[in-house]
């Protein structure tokens, strides 16, 4: 299936680079949500070019599978794993579909299931809650954690309040959930056009419920001192009063066993947060 993201491998490599708060703030506080993973099998939804899936397999993660629906996405990541080595594995599926959750490799594989900006691109209630069943079906039997960064519901359409971070945002002026909105992103020579949609943060805590996850928690972003010590503390005013992204931690118990209704035995708590 086409995607909206198949012409934009270029822009996303980049980006990191050319953007400074994906770096000093989006990794940085993504990553340090995520915690140690040193050892822990871990599946990346969206993966898109593989940006974080590299960045948490260097993290210690063991097994790390990154899937994206964008078959160009999927490709120029295999590419490069073909070149550098990694041990990173990619798939092509949506996981928009519950059924991805179930495929071979993936049903109850991982101990962590993480997401950088996938849940926007729920185009209605029933995709949202179909990544948060796609990351529940993927985690083991025991429980486990989905980390995922979310558009922050509450971000601001002025023009300029994300323009001095590369970007800027829109959305129509509706109360509705799933509202459709738009992002321009300028990344060096590229510019990144993109559509999504505003979801509550009840919205993707019914989402989450429904999916199987049991606590979820809502962690704002920070800025690493290195990006502080670079830029200056009032360059990142805008974005640190309202950034267009927050995290959610989501942790789910270990789940029954459809025959008998019981728990499994053994460990069952989720994979800590460090």
């Amino acid at each position: 299936m086409d995607s909206q993201f198949d012409t934009a491998v270029a822009a996303y490599e980049h980006s990191m680079e050319a953007m400074p708060f994906r770096e000093h703030i989006e990794e940085y506080s993504f990553l340090k949500a995520v915690g140690d993973i040193s050892g822990h099998d871990v599946l990346d939804l969206g993966c898109g070019s593989g940006l974080y899936t590299r960045r948490v397999r260097g993290a210690g993660a063991a097994r790390v599978v990154g899937m994206d629906e964008s078959a160009a996405m999927v490709e120029h990541a295999q590419r490069r794993e073909e070149r550098e080595g990694l041990g990173v594995e990619y798939l092509a599926a949506n996981a928009a579909d519950p059924a991805a959750g179930d495929l071979p490799g993936i049903a109850g594989a991982f101990d962590v299931v993480t997401a950088v900006y996938v849940l926007p691109y729920a185009p209605t209630q029933e995709a949202l809650e179909g990544f948060c069943v796609t990351a529940r079906h993927a985690l083991r039997a025991g429980g486990g954690r989905f980390v995922a960064a979310v558009l922050n519901p509450e971000f601001r359409t002025d023009p300029q309040w994300y323009r001095g971070y590369g970007m800027l945002l829109s959305a129509q002026r509706s109360p509705a959930e799933g509202t459709p909105g738009h992002m321009r992103a300028w990344v060096g020579p590229h510019v990144l056009d993109l559509d999504f949609f505003r979801w509550s943060a009840a919205a993707h805590e019914q989402a989450l419920e429904a999916a199987g996850f049991d606590r979820v928690s809502w962690i704002r972003p920070t800025v690493s001192e290195q990006g502080r010590e670079r830029y200056g503390e009032a360059f990142w005013d805008n974005y640190l009063s309202c950034p267009h992204a927050l995290i959610v931690d989501a942790q789910a118990g270990p789940r029954a066993d459809p025959a008998t209704g019981a728990a499994p035995t053994g460990n069952a708590e989720p994979t800590p947060r460090k």
